[in-house]
């Protein structure tokens, strides 16, 4: 225990507390209102379940077209903690999180017992408000290859002014007219606050080959960038505040602390939801449509919920079917990271004790500083492994400025749930600059699913993504590691005495550096990045304008639509698919009043 890890108990050990402080106060305030104030309306013309990436999206975008909508959200508003980037760690764990936890993996995540922790969004604003902030939007050709699979609208250039309608891209960068918009809701930046090492990291990669820029524009195919996030003037936003919170009270209402219990149905039309919100079971009824935004494991956990997926299943937990439809949590995917340890030259690193400067405080106040930084991590990068024959990079890297040791185990360690006998060989690190090199595994092969525990709408359900189960994704993460080591080797990473750590205690009985220690170093060390997609897919659940195939009056928007998952952050392409989908509801809103005029007239000419 040395002075930093007694300045680390004194300052951040009451960070948790605070968010805690925080959560219940507004569940306080939120009861206290609900039971002074009058009666919601009970019908809208649109109701959205789930205020996340793109709930928020919908809603703000279906109320700004004069439509009542109801936003309902599980959590409540975000602590004001949870807009400073620089205590993202802390958001892990804390009430607004929903803390879910995968089954027990056989090949991954196994210095963390199997087990790999899935944090998402509890709050308004959903895991915008929780995620590292980053905005990449993966490569051309993952949303042709939707387009390919006969997915019609879907493609490249048909998303492409989705990307670019949200975006309000306030840096300078090559080509930006042409990748970016520039008077969108959300605020993309590449000037936060990076960690020094980036430079020696963006250095690194021109080694290797590969140009400095922009991997959301002109080098899709392989690059390596500054970390392009989502903050206005140093401030996480969130898609509720970008996108909603302008229109609450007018057209739009918010339902906080309320959870979903299930779609409510006549026949094959979704007409409304059933809501547990203080203790009451209420319903709420949908003129138009019933949109469900409750992410990649509570969006099929709603519609399972309610009778719509495998009849098989739904039995066996004791939920009456209604629509058999077997699509519904399955097709799970998810990128997964594997931390390769350095040391470096001090004072190039994240700094643990950086919230405590006077200094610090003074540049915050100016969108500036280190509590801009996006977790410790100043750059990321799309590249190819030797064994990689897609025009498609297959590996993504994080570059960190930060690792485990960092923060004296108070955070990282635990937000990934590591085991304690892994500690020892992470506190021999902690008196020492450090970061990561993370390679992420950017097209899996391997799928997973979701299914029901039980037919309770407060348990959590089987959360199996079956990581590393297809032999490729374990060879390419070896060929990543190959492509890793020649990174931490370079003239640019020496210049900083980048240092790769010594064996770790689950493997170094193997060999250091043999083709069996980084086998066993992949299945230990390899996890989730929460990014989750794909249990709601559109081809097998729904059609190609969301709506849930066989049903009227429902949809799902959000990453589970996904039928592949996109080389690249998640948050992104989330964001899209909610403005995509409100201009697809916007339409067949549209086309369904005209369609009920044309009626009119041809009965009053009859």
């Amino acid at each position: 225990m040395n002075i930093t890890w007694w300045l680390l108990i004194l300052t951040a050990g009451p960070v948790p507390f605070i968010l805690s402080l925080c959560y219940y106060w507004s569940w306080v305030t939120s009861y206290l209102a609900y039971l002074v104030t009058s009666p919601s309306p009970t019908t809208y013309d649109y109701i959205v379940a789930g205020a996340g990436s793109a709930g928020c999206v919908v809603a703000g975008r279906l109320a700004e077209a004069g439509h009542s909508v109801l936003l309902i959200e599980a959590g409540g508003p975000a602590p004001a903690l949870a807009h400073i980037p620089g205590f993202v760690g802390f958001l892990q764990n804390s009430p607004i999180d929903w803390a879910y936890r995968t089954e027990v993996q056989e090949h991954a995540a196994l210095g963390a017992g199997g087990v790999s922790s899935w944090p998402r969004g509890k709050v308004l604003g959903g895991s915008s408000m929780l995620n590292y902030m980053f905005y990449i939007r993966g490569n051309r050709r993952d949303y042709d290859e939707w387009r390919d699979m006969g997915l019609e609208g879907w493609g490249y250039e048909d998303v492409m002014p989705f990307f670019k309608k949200s975006e309000n891209f306030q840096s300078e960068i090559d080509n930006k007219d042409l990748y970016h918009g520039t008077g969108g809701k959300l605020t993309v930046s590449k000037d936060n606050w990076k960690e020094p090492i980036t430079e020696a990291y963006l250095k690194a990669g021109e080694e290797l080959g590969y140009k400095i820029g922009d991997i959301n524009g002109d080098l899709q195919d392989g690059g390596f960038t500054p970390s392009h996030v989502t903050m206005t003037n140093g401030y996480r936003t969130g898609t509720f505040k970008a996108f909603a919170e302008e229109f609450v009270g007018d057209k739009l209402t918010v339902a906080t602390f309320s959870h979903v219990n299930k779609v409510v149905l006549e026949g094959k039309r979704a007409v409304g939801v059933e809501l547990t919100r203080f203790g009451n079971t209420e319903v709420f009824r949908a003129r138009q449509e019933v949109i469900i935004s409750a992410g990649t494991i509570g969006s099929p956990q709603i519609l399972m919920l309610s009778g719509i997926g495998d009849k098989d299943h739904l039995q066996e937990v004791g939920v009456e079917p209604v629509h058999h439809l077997p699509g519904v949590g399955q097709n799970l995917q998810d990128h997964l990271i594997l931390p390769v340890n350095i040391d470096f030259q001090d004072g190039l690193g994240f700094d643990p004790l950086a919230a405590t400067y006077p200094s610090t405080i003074a540049a915050y106040l100016s969108g500036e500083g280190p509590l801009t930084s996006s977790g410790g991590c100043g750059g990321l990068a799309h590249v190819h492994t030797e064994l990689n024959t897609d025009p498609r990079p297959d590996i993504q890297y994080h570059l960190a400025g930060v690792s485990f040791a960092t923060d004296q185990g108070f955070v990282l360690f635990k937000n990934f749930g590591m085991l304690a006998s892994a500690w020892p060989w992470y506190a021999a690190h902690t008196d020492k600059a450090s970061g990561m090199v993370i390679p992420t595994l950017s097209r899996p092969e391997s799928r997973g699913f979701i299914k029901l525990r039980s037919s309770n709408p407060r348990e959590h359900p089987i959360i199996q993504p079956n990581y590393l189960t297809v032999q490729k994704d374990l060879d390419t993460f070896l060929s990543a590691v190959n492509l890793t080591l020649q990174l931490i080797e370079t003239e640019a990473m020496r210049a900083v005495g980048a240092e790769l750590w010594g064996a770790d205690p689950f493997c170094e009985h193997l060999g250091f550096k043999s083709g069996a220690y980084w086998e066993c170093f992949v299945k230990h060390y390899a996890s989730t990045v929460y990014h989750p997609v794909g249990t709601c897919a559109m081809g097998t659940v729904l059609d190609t304008r969301l709506r849930v195939k066989g049903l009227a009056g429902l949809r799902v928007v959000d990453g589970s639509v996904m039928p592949k998952i996109v080389g690249g952050n998640t948050n992104a392409p989330i964001i899209m698919i909610g403005e995509k989908a409100a201009h697809m509801i916007l339409e067949d809103f549209v086309d369904a009043d005209q369609v009920d005029a044309d009626d009119v007239t041809s009965k009053d000419e009859l």
